[in-house]
């Protein structure tokens, strides 16, 4: 069940990708977390980030019509779906996820990043993917973030850090 929902799920993520303030260059990460009915009716989100307060996103889950999700009966259960973001700056590859008892890995993919003084991603790479569901989120989209500066004292060499990107679901059956 949750392989179909995923794709599904993706076209409802602006909050990560959309968020207008530059990314830390140091380590930090942000999640989506959508909890959706057993016939897959989304129900809501919740955005978590280890940024400032001040950098926090807009979660809104919109159903299938275009309209914002309700609330309704969880009587067959529930799934919730994670969509997550990890920045770790430097040249070491980052380890596998650590994920909870019950949650299944459904995508993985890490992009090694080259990012400028000025905090523009000028290099990416994918390093490392897997899971059973492709990801929507690649170098065209890491491209597109803005790191925060390095300062005049920083050197005029690049940075180096390692972006992974996460999707996992868990499902319980409520009697």
């Amino acid at each position: 069940m949750l392989r179909w929902i995923v794709p599904l799920s993706l076209a409802a993520l602006p909050a990560i990708a959309s968020a207008a303030a530059p990314l830390p260059a140091s380590a930090w990460w942000e999640k989506v977390t959508i909890r959706m009915t057993g016939d897959g009716e989304a129900q809501g989100c919740q955005y978590q980030t280890s940024r400032p307060a001040g950098a926090g996103a807009d979660c809104k889950v919109v159903g299938a019509s275009g309209a914002p999700a309700q609330a309704a009966s969880t009587k067959d259960g529930y799934t919730t779906i994670t969509f997550e973001r990890r920045f770790n700056p430097g040249s070491a590859l980052p380890g596998d996820a650590d994920l909870q008892a019950g949650e299944k890995l459904l995508g993985r993919q890490v992009l090694a990043l080259a990012i400028s003084p000025a905090g523009k991603v000028n290099g990416c790479k994918v390093v490392d993917s897997s899971g059973d569901t492709g990801l929507a989120y690649g170098c065209d989209e890491a491209s597109a973030e803005q790191f925060s500066a390095t300062g005049a004292a920083a050197s005029a060499m690049d940075r180096h850090g390692f972006l992974t990107i996460l999707v996992y679901g868990h499902s319980e059956h409520v009697v």
